[in-house]
């Protein structure tokens, strides 16, 4: 058996490593841009929530610990996001070797491959760097092994070892959240799973809820050591009123039930074509892995023609429709184990808490947040495999679903502006500068290029800076950052005038705001920013550069 697979395993981890150095050095998009400002923000010595209104501020703590250990040895910025990609994407190969070895305790080794392969082949926003998407994804894991090796099959016996994997649990679980406060809906799901498993050993369950309400603690501790409750709580609030991308409250929820409405009719179309190749070939087993195929094929052909017929984000429920039909088919035909079903209720369910955590914390649709199903898709593929019923076309199709998986993170180019474009697209590479290294659009390429030339010579005169459009070009200038976001806004209203009237001493001396041969970006143009800009913020001096237009004090 090993040797029938060894050149497939070999060819699946040479595709995974190409697709990560890809994933290093091809394409941009402006959330990495928003996590770097964040990380060195934290950097530069500004403080939770006083200094900082980002959203996901505490999860910066890791780009700004390796931004630290970069700048310890260079002594310029110049290459330093290919550095935190490789580290990032270095952590997230680790974790998915770690998840390998904590599957082959409940299923063969071939199936903990392919569930590790494909693990590792996903990453929330198809991007490398540790934010808060793939912290949150690499932490909810670790903290549900943690929890497999506690309570699922060959269970640990050594009191002090089921101790110490408690104190790991809450270790990762606490990082979880930190990294993304709304996890506590994770955090809820562990602490009922720790609670109901514990049963006469409820020492487990209080170890992983007292290093969590500890870290809370200690955490909350160091806020309050330099800010009011009061005014942390009125940081919190002006923070979340001037955000537009983690609200709508109950008025989500007819989107949501629009989504699932369209997923059930996508589940519906690839199920009956699977089901009706199963049919032709007379073998039932055969309907998972054609059902793989079939829907990675829609995604692969989606991105390499730049098929914009319909949203693009429909292709990303290719993960919730793979994973719904295999969990369906396990249920309807009976084949999971009394064992894969206990599995299923940690690892599925951890999953599953993630989701649900990203439906109510963001406005993203359902089908974009179906990208944080990574390990449900992963194990429930892994587990439709069935080794008994070995045949050569089974064994094809799940090979070719994997190398679409893997193709896909190939082939597919993220952009700052969003549009659909595939690897084809990038150009040239960026000579200097943070983002050197990178391959990009030409015109990216060439912007990055010019602003890194043109803009620390002006920055670099100001105490503190605001600059419009993506986040990445504070990375351009020493100068602090004089606004409470750095998140790319599309309105750029009053909420940045709160921030000022909270904290007058970080007014900036500099706005940079994005210009191109005299025309100002039609977003600023039209926004309370411009009108600021032209009427109150009095400016000594306008200075133009390639791409931007300086208000100067």
């Amino acid at each position: 058996m090993k040797k029938k697979y060894s050149v497939l395993k070999l060819i699946l981890i040479f595709l995974t490593v190409v697709s990560a150095f890809k994933m290093i050095f091809f394409g941009w998009v402006i959330d990495e841009g928003y996590a770097f400002a964040i990380g060195n923000r934290l950097l530069q010595g500004d403080r939770l929530f006083k200094d900082m209104w980002e959203l996901h501020q505490t999860s910066g703590y890791a780009i700004e610990f390796l931004l630290r250990i970069y700048k310890a040895f260079v002594n310029s910025g110049e290459g330093e996001v290919v550095f935190v990609r490789a580290c990032g994407m270095a952590l997230h190969l680790l974790v998915s070797y770690v998840l390998y070895r904590a599957l082959r305790r409940h299923m063969s080794e071939l199936k903990a491959f392919l569930a590790a392969v494909l693990f590792a082949n996903l990453t929330p926003k198809s991007i490398s760097i540790p934010e808060f998407s793939n912290l949150i994804n690499l932490t909810s894991v670790l903290t549900l092994i943690c929890l497999g090796r506690l309570y699922l099959g060959k269970s640990e016996e050594d009191k002090k070892k089921r101790y110490l994997y408690a104190l790991a649990a809450g270790i990762f679980l606490s990082v979880c959240v930190m990294s993304y406060p709304p996890s506590l809906i994770f955090a809820v799901f562990v602490f009922a799973y720790v609670f109901v498993k514990s049963k006469g050993r409820r020492g487990e369950f209080v170890t992983v809820l007292s290093v969590c309400l500890i870290s809370g603690l200690l955490y909350l501790a160091r806020i309050l050591s330099y800010m009011t409750v009061s005014e942390l709580m009125e940081s919190i609030r002006m923070m979340l009123s001037g955000d537009s991308t983690h609200d709508g409250g109950l008025s989500k929820i007819p989107g949501y039930l629009s989504d699932v409405v369209i997923l059930a009719i996508f589940i519906a179309v690839f199920g009956l074509i699977s089901f009706a190749v199963s049919k032709v070939f007379k073998k039932k087993e055969l309907f998972l892995p054609s059902a793989f195929v079939f829907v990675f094929m829609w995604r692969t052909l989606h991105i390499l023609f730049k098929n914009d017929t319909y949203p693009v984000e429909y292709t990303f429920g290719c993960i919730l429709i793979v994973s719904a039909l295999a969990y369906l088919y396990g249920i309807k035909n009976k084949t999971y184990s009394a064992e894969e079903k206990e599995f299923l209720v940690l690892y599925a369910g951890g999953s599953l808490a993630v989701f649900l955590t990203v439906l109510v914390a963001c406005n993203q649709s359902v089908f974009s947040s179906a990208k944080y199903l990574t390990l449900f898709f992963a194990v429930t593929v892994a587990l439709s495999y069935k080794e008994e019923a070995d045949t050569f076309t089974e064994r094809f199709l799940f090979a070719t679903g994997t190398v679409l998986v893997i193709l896909i993170n190939i082939i597919q180019y993220g952009n700052p502006r969003n549009r659909l474009l595939n690897i084809f697209d990038a150009e040239a590479r960026v000579p200097s500068g943070p983002q050197r290294w990178l391959i990009l659009e030409r015109m990216y390429a060439n912007k990055a290029r010019i602003d890194n030339e043109e803009l620390p010579e002006i920055l670099n005169g100001a105490g503190y800076v605001m600059i419009t459009g993506d986040a990445v070009t504070y990375l351009y200038t020493d100068a602090l950052i004089g606004h409470g976001t750095t998140i790319m806004t599309e309105e750029y209203d009053e909420s940045y005038a709160d921030y000022w009237n909270v904290r007058p001493d970080r007014k900036p001396d500099m706005i940079a705001v994005e210009c191109y041969e005299g025309s100002l970006d039609s977003v600023v143009a039209s926004s309370w920013l411009y009108d600021y800009l032209e009427n109150e913020y009095g400016a000594s001096e306008v200075v133009e550069t390639t791409y931007y237009r300086i208000y100067i004090k």
